[in-house]
């Protein structure tokens, strides 16, 4: 974390996150262990961003995506869904924007 900010020259604008764990052809177990990805780079993103940073994730649609965008909604000022218009119509991945980075929480 020291060295990222060093090689930085301070707090970071964005974090982007196209992390995803390799599919196991299980809804459930892919959306969970994408969920704790999405985690540790929010984790991350709260320690890297300046205030009013933005922080973007791809997600796997499933059933923690209401718990993602709270904790979302607390650490910034908006939150938005976007489905890239070159994803596959039957695909459930979606990115989140999250912008407007309240601080260190």
């Amino acid at each position: 974390e020291a060295m990222i900010l060093a090689a930085l020259g301070g707090a970071a604008d964005i974090v982007l996150s196209d992390m995803a764990a390799n599919t196991v052809g299980h809804q459930a177990t892919d959306h969970l262990r994408t969920m704790g990805l999405i985690g540790a780079g929010l984790d991350m993103a709260t320690r890297l961003l300046r205030p009013g940073g933005t922080f973007v994730a791809k997600v796997l649609a499933g059933g923690g995506d209401g718990a993602l965008t709270a904790a979302l909604k607390q650490a910034f000022g908006t939150v938005k869904h976007v489905k890239p218009p070159a994803s596959r119509k039957g695909s459930s991945e979606w990115y989140v924007v999250a912008q407007g980075f309240k601080g260190a929480v």
